[in-house]
C-alpha cells in the first residue's frame, strides 16, 4: 500500500489563494447533482458553496492512479501536489477526499474521491466509492454518478498523534466503469488508484 509523506508548502489552517475557490465551489454544485443520488445532500452542498468551500491544507497525502479514455494519464502526486484535509459526509455515513495536482494530459485537475459507508477514523473492506474529475479551467468535469462502479479493496484509518480529530487514511481502489462527462460526450476510467490522504472527524457538511 502506498506511504507517502508530505508537508504543504503553505501554513496549516491557511486556505491556499482565493482563486482556487471557484473551480472548488463549482465542484461541488455539479456533485450535488450526480454523485452519490442523495437529495438531501443538495442543500449541504449549496451551503458549502456559499463560502464554507474551501482547501484546509493537509499535512500529507498522495495520490496514483491510471487514467484512460478522454483523459489519459498516469498519476503520480506527492509533495508537489496540493493535498487538502477530507472531511465528513454530511450524513456522517462516508467521507470525501480532494486531490489537487496537473497532469501534461489536463493542465490543473481536481479529483474527488467519495467513500461510504464509513465513518472517521474506521477501517474496513470492500468500501464503495465514487470518483469526479475536474479539468480546472475548462468546465469539463466526469463523475462515477453512484457508488457501485468504483470501490476499495481497503481502507485503513490511524489516529495521527496528538490530534484528536485527524486520521490518516490509506487505501487501494479500482474501478470497473469510467466517469462519465457531465455534460457532452466522453468518459474517463480510473482503473486503479492508491490514495494516502488526513481525514478531518471535524470538517463535516462538505459535500458529497
Amino acid at each position: 500500500m502506498a506511504n507517502w509523506r508530505r508537508r504543504c508548502s503553505y501554513p496549516l489552517g491557511h486556505p491556499p489563494e482565493s482563486g482556487s475557490r471557484a473551480p472548488l465551489a463549482a465542484l461541488l454544485i455539479a456533485l450535488s447533482a450526480t454523485a452519490c443520488g442523495h437529495a438531501e445532500e443538495k442543500t449541504a452542498t449549496q451551503s458549502a458553496t456559499a463560502g464554507s468551500a474551501s482547501c484546509i491544507p493537509a499535512e500529507e497525502g498522495a495520490l496514483r492512479a491510471r487514467l484512460q479514455g478522454a483523459i489519459d494519464a498516469d498519476i503520480e502526486w506527492g509533495p508537489e501536489a496540493t493535498h487538502c484535509r477530507g472531511g465528513v459526509r454530511p450524513q456522517g455515513d462516508g467521507v470525501r477526499l480532494l486531490f489537487k495536482g496537473t497532469t501534461d494530459a489536463t493542465g490543473p485537475l481536481l479529483i474527488v474521491v467519495g467513500l461510504a459507508p464509513l465513518r472517521a477514523g474506521e477501517s474496513a473492506r470492500n468500501v464503495p466509492a465514487n470518483l469526479t474529475l475536474v479539468r480546472e479551467g475548462t468546465g469539463q468535469f466526469y463523475a462515477t454518478r453512484g457508488q457501485d462502479k468504483c470501490a476499495f479493496d481497503e481502507v485503513r484509518q490511524t489516529p495521527v498523534e496528538a490530534s484528536p480529530n485527524l486520521y490518516r487514511l490509506e487505501g487501494r481502489g479500482y474501478c470497473t466503469q469510467p466517469a462519465r462527462a457531465l455534460a457532452g460526450e466522453g468518459a474517463v476510467l480510473v482503473s486503479r488508484f492508491d490514495v494516502v490522504a488526513i481525514v478531518d472527524a471535524a470538517i463535516s457538511g462538505a459535500g458529497p
